[in-house]
């Protein structure tokens, strides 16, 4: 009986959040596309996909071990021309720890051996390049561009949602299951690893990126953890330098003129293309508003209120400069991250480099400047 009410909670919290999810608008993209979450199967599975992430714990140590390595990658993407939002693939292809798996892939991206010697690395009971982050970065952003390009090429298709499947099992699999049941990941009939990958990218991207979104539905802060608060100092000796990397064999390239302005080439040069963005993006644009009372001893979950210094008209409401909002804090690595209600259409961001990052507690005083981001998405 007592499993029956942990599974009977369990659905309920599922499908409220699914619920959540299509209700406030948020939108969702895996490098430039847009998820379907207004398809409730779709919205389910990657809830649940969400809140099994959650439960394994994994997750907040990442967040606060990870942002060096993380940059690094986010550099090696740009240089070979894939969007940012495969630096979430190694977190759930190894939880970011050179492993090794049954089937002897090995390092932080899960990389054959046949694969990993055929992209020139070392592969020796003495020496193993897949657990060089540097070198196995630079091995697998080859693989994604290869699946990419092959997908491309063979069946006109431009997805880095069947080009991440394609890492997972395989581009020979993923084309037999292009022939055989269309161009639309979440609609295939794949094995269930395979089936889930994606979607639990995806999750890791969500949580990472837009944490405040979704700890109200779990009742807890799923970034807090006992363990020391990351206070890491980069030296400069640390910085992901781009003399020190290794010359990529393979580029994403668009010289044939047939993708859809998801990766725009810079005219000029071959070397400077740009990583995919969101097409259905409308338009961005800010709004100054200033902090109401003192919120330094905040606790998770608190209210904030904040003072509107211009008119913001969002969704179905205006609200005119003067008046207050208020939104739920989530402390999460030192900094306060607010959720107004809006998902991802109204967001806090940092006034110096513009990211959704959250502000650091000594920003929540009385008077002082906050900026918001409003984001219109095309229907």
């Amino acid at each position: 009986m007592e499993i029956k009410k942990i599974f009977l909670r369990f659905s309920v919290s599922i499908l409220l959040l699914s619920g959540t999810l299509r209700s406030i608008g948020h939108e969702i993209y895996f490098c430039g596309e847009r998820i379907p979450v207004n398809d409730q199967f779709v919205a389910t599975k990657l809830m649940d996909i969400i809140k099994k992430q959650i439960n394994y714990g994994f997750v907040a140590q990442l967040r606060q071990k990870g942002n060096p390595d993380m940059t690094m990658i986010e550099l090696y993407l740009r240089e070979t021309g894939l969007p940012e939002d495969f630096k979430y693939l190694p977190i759930v292809e190894s939880g970011f720890r050179n492993v090794v798996s049954s089937a002897g892939a090995a390092g932080v991206w899960q990389l054959m051996r046949g694969t990993a010697i055929g992209l020139g690395l070392t592969v020796t009971d003495y020496n193993d390049d897949r657990n060089d982050l540097r070198k196995a970065t630079n091995a697998a952003c080859q693989v994604l561009a290869q699946c990419y390009q092959n997908i491309r090429k063979q069946y006109g298709i431009s997805s880095w949602v069947l080009t991440a499947a394609a890492y997972n099992i395989g581009i020979g699999k993923i084309r037999q299951a292009i022939r055989q049941q269309g161009n639309n990941y979440f609609e295939m009939n794949l094995n269930k690893e395979t089936a889930e990958y994606v979607y639990k990218i995806i999750a890791v991207k969500e949580l990472f990126e837009y944490p405040e979104l979704y700890m109200k539905n779990f009742g807890y802060n799923v970034f807090s953890t006992t363990a020391a608060s990351r206070n890491i100092q980069q030296s400069e000796t640390d910085k992901p330098d781009k003399t020190n990397l290794p010359e990529l064999q393979l580029k994403v390239d668009e010289s044939d003129g047939n993708h859809p302005d998801r990766v725009a080439k810079n005219a000029e040069s071959k070397k400077n293309t740009k990583t995919e963005k969101n097409t259905d993006i409308l338009k961005e644009s800010y709004i100054w508003a200033h902090i109401s009372g003192n919120y330094q001893n905040i606790k998770d979950s608190a209210e904030i209120t904040v003072v509107l210094d211009g008119d913001l008209s969002i969704e179905n409401d205006i609200i005119n400069s003067g008046n207050t909002i208020t939104g739920r804090g989530w402390i999460i690595d030192g900094k306060v991250f607010i959720d107004f209600g809006y998902g991802s259409k109204l967001v806090l961001i940092d006034i110096d480099n513009k990211k959704h990052d959250g502000v650091l507690l000594s920003a929540l005083t009385d008077e002082n400047k906050i900026l918001l981001r409003k984001t219109v998405y095309r229907q």
